[in-house]
């Protein structure tokens, strides 16, 4: 009989400690699965916070599709993120990117933004429009267009690449290098 009481009062002190153990593992999902509820994301894997209440992704968080955080209350973003269509922070507080990984382009118009990651990939057009951006990373590869407008940027960096048409007007670019490597046009034309 006395086992039996022992038993009974051993058994939730294990429940209680091999509970923590399995939660400190799923932050991400657990904060996935409260997105979902509350229709963040959609049957296709789009995450679309907008104008959402939500401060912070956690470390290691990932997408299916795009990750829309266009005007939310993110300001900073996890080490780790990985998204796999595009990514939209325009109109946030968010100062700089941690190396992650994104399947689209990537909009930061109307941004903070005052620091990119070096060897920085985009498989679409790169949007850093009215920012305070005062220089672009090294070996930056932009497979789409390249806007630059309304940026204090002054030079490119002769590593860079632009798939697309690179868009300057309102920035401090005096010249543009004939080596850089853009596949499109430098508009408005510096000749002009």
């Amino acid at each position: 009989m006395r086992a039996f009481f022992v038993g009974l009062f051993l058994l939730p002190i294990a429940m209680i400690v091999a509970e923590p153990a399995r939660a400190m593992n799923e932050p991400a999902s657990q904060f996935v699965q409260d997105l979902r509820f509350h229709g963040y994301i959609d049957n296709y894997g789009n995450v679309k916070l907008r104008f959402a209440p939500i401060t912070a992704l956690p470390a290691g968080f990932k997408t299916k599709g795009y990750l829309d955080i266009e005007a939310s209350d993110i300001v900073r973003l996890p080490r780790g993120l990985d998204i796999g269509g595009y990514f939209n922070a325009a109109n946030t507080a968010i100062r700089q990117l941690p190396r992650m990984k994104v399947g689209g382009y990537i909009n930061l118009t109307n941004t903070a933004i005052n620091r990119l990651p070096p060897n920085l990939v985009v498989r679409g057009d790169l949007s850093l429009v009215n920012t305070p951006l005062t220089q672009l990373p090294r070996r930056l590869f932009v497979e789409g267009n390249l806007y630059l407008t309304n940026s204090p940027i002054e030079r490119i960096p002769d590593d860079i690449y632009v798939g697309g048409n690179l868009y300057i007007r309102g920035t401090n670019i005096q010249s543009v290098s004939p080596d850089l490597r853009i596949e499109g046009q430098v508009l408005p034309s510096l000749n002009q």
